[in-house]
């Protein structure tokens, strides 16, 4: 992906980005926060966790276009699921909240597929609830892709760094960790600077000097 083409695609989904200098830019790709996980599911769910903490203002809408559904397009099929393989709907990154009610419609366990504790789930700025899928294949389904090393590679763009991540050792709930390495930028990110109006009032002086020249001239 070319750098054109990569702060293109940043700044059409994040808004806030657009006030970034071009050497912000490049510090964003080297990362903004570092995520650590204990195991491949555990550790998609850090990296929206850090989307979270780096982008807290996103919108379901943005977050969706951040995370396209085809970086996971299939969930397993030891678990029958809304989802390919079952159905032709891709599986995703996150879904919103409202798929508990499709679950519980077609009497499909929502935890089988995505994780839903209060300390795992998320919510948009504009209120939406986000649910992050549980199962990353190494070889998925669908693709024969490695679900998370794709996730991976992907979020880098956004200043989402992934350092480590454990693939076949056991885990606990919720172990994964998330440092912030670049303190000042995502302060930038999170507080844009207004541009300066003094080209304005700059400019409408000059009108009204302008304007009392030929006033007195008459």
């Amino acid at each position: 992906m070319s750098n054109t083409f990569f702060i293109q695609h940043i700044e059409m989904i994040i808004k806030t980005l657009h006030k970034l200098t071009p050497e912000q830019k490049k510090e964003l790709k080297k990362g903004v926060v570092e995520v650590e996980g204990k195991a491949m599911n555990r550790t998609a769910l850090g990296v929206v966790a850090a989307i979270f903490k780096v982008y807290p203002n996103i919108t379901f809408a943005e977050l969706k276009e951040m995370l396209p559904d085809t970086l996971n397009p299939s969930a397993p099929k030891n678990y029958k699921s809304l989802f390919k393989p079952y159905t032709e709907r891709l599986y995703g990154v996150v879904q919103p909240g409202t798929i508990r009610q499709e679950c519980k419609d077609q009497d499909l366990d929502i935890n089988a597929s995505h994780f839903t504790e209060a300390d795992e789930t998320f919510k948009t700025s504009d209120g939406i609830e986000v649910l992050v899928s549980r199962t990353w294949e190494s070889s998925d389904t669908e693709s024969g892709n490695n679900d998370l090393q794709i996730l991976v590679d992907h979020v880098a763009e956004y200043g989402i760094r992934v350092v480590s991540w454990e693939s076949k050792k056991p885990f606990k709930r919720g172990e994964y960790s998330l440092e912030v390495i670049n303190p000042t930028l995502i302060h930038q990110i999170q507080n844009p600077q207004k541009k300066s109006l003094l080209w304005l009032w700059i400019l409408l002086a000059a009108a009204a000097g302008a304007a009392i020249y030929f006033l007195i001239k008459k």
